[in-house]
Formats: structure tokens, sequence, C-alpha cells
């Protein structure tokens, strides 16, 4: 971003609390340490990484609200623009939506046509958190770029297989945050505005759903072990 020369309001710059980082001092203090190794004075996007794993442990729970607190000041003192939450399921998304003084803008969760969670976005919506997706692309699990009804879709409309799997979450209302180290992928994966799935092909897509996860599950034991 230094290097660049684009005026810095041109970035959109997120970064997160880790799992070691909760509770209100800590937050506070990794906040600062992000911006200080940054070198910005202030973020666009500030997300709890996941919560605690216990949801009945008032103490775990505790360290998730301390950590909203430190973040709802830091938004209201205009150090973030936005505040979220990472991989929270409906149940830990509604207990915080209720009970914060405000709530989420944002949780970014697991979402590809593989893993739909059609009814946590839904969850989202009604309590107008907006749904962002990380690992768009499955992480490459399920031959997602070759796979052959992607593929095929990709063919009526001129797209790759990755286009269209991101244009469906795209219209499902869902922010994409694909990861590439390659320029003519970045430059394919913004080159999704011109074209529509049809009511067909995106139920075409969520036919694919496992309604699971097969990267990390956040409600496993080993998940919480870690």
């Amino acid at each position: 971003v230094a290097a660049s020369g684009v005026d810095r309001s041109e970035f959109f710059i997120t970064t997160k609390a880790w799992k070691d980082q909760l509770g209100y001092d800590r937050t506070l203090a990794a906040f600062d340490a992000s911006c200080q190794a940054l070198g910005m004075d202030y973020l666009d996007l500030y997300l709890i990484h996941w919560p605690r794993p216990d949801a009945a442990c008032e103490e775990w729970k505790e360290l998730d609200r301390g950590s909203w607190r430190a973040m709802e000041e830091l938004y209201e003192a205009g150090k973030i623009r936005a505040i979220g939450v990472c991989n929270f399921y409906p149940d830990r998304l509604t207990d915080l939506c209720l009970n914060a003084r405000i709530a989420p803008m944002v949780n970014q969760v697991e979402l590809h046509p593989f893993f739909a969670q059609t009814r946590a976005v839904e969850n989202m919506k009604s309590l107008h958190v907006q749904p962002e997706a990380w690992g768009p692309m499955a992480e490459g699990k399920h031959d997602i770029f070759t796979h052959p009804i992607l593929t095929e879709l990709g063919r009526k409309y001129g797209k790759t297989a990755a286009q269209v799997a991101l244009r469906w979450n795209a219209q499902r209302g869902v922010v994409i945050i694909p990861k590439s180290t390659h320029k003519e992928r970045m430059e394919e994966n913004f080159n999704i505005w011109d074209f529509a799935l049809s009511d067909e092909d995106m139920a075409a897509i969520a036919k694919l759903d496992l309604g699971r996860s097969e990267i990390i599950d956040h409600s496993a034991a080993e998940t919480a072990q870690f």
C-alpha cells in the first residue's frame, strides 16, 4: 500500500483479533499492534476471528463480549469503519446481535457451492449482517475449477467454472474475497459483473451443497482444542 502511490482511501484494509487476543484489554492491544505494523491510523474492517468454542461457558462468552465492547469503542472513535465477526454460527451470531450495543456489520464465513449455508445466510440478512465468504473457491476442493456442472454453465455464459462459482455467491448477496497470487486470475475474478445466472442455473448450483464443511468444522472437538 505504501509503495503503490495510491491514496490510502482507495484501499480496503481488513484484519482480525486472533483467538488468543480475545477479551477487552487484549483486543485493544491487538488492534494497536496491527495498526502499528501496518503503518495506519485506522482500519476499514476489524473482525473477531472466531468465537470461543463453548457458548455455555460464561468465562469464554465474556471474552467474546469483552472483545466486542472494545471494538464498539474503536468504531465510535473512528478508528475502525466497520466491525464484524468470523465463523459465528447462527446461534452465536444471533446472541451477539441481540445483546450488543452495536450489532456486527459483517460475518465472514465459509461459503461456496459445496457448503452454501443457505439458512445461515438468511439468518444474517434477517439480522442486517452482511455475509462475506472466505474460501469462495472451496480452497480448490471438489475439483471446483473443472467441476462438470460449473464448467458447463461457464460455457453457456462464456465464463470459467471459477467465475460461475463467484457469480453464484454474489447473486446471493454475499461479499466474496477470492485469493490468488496470479495477476491474470485476479483480473478474471473481477470479471463477473457482465452476466447473471438464471434462476434455473442458480438452483442447479445449489444442488451441489453437501451441507457440511470439508475444510474446518467449528463445532468439532478438534477445532475447540486448537
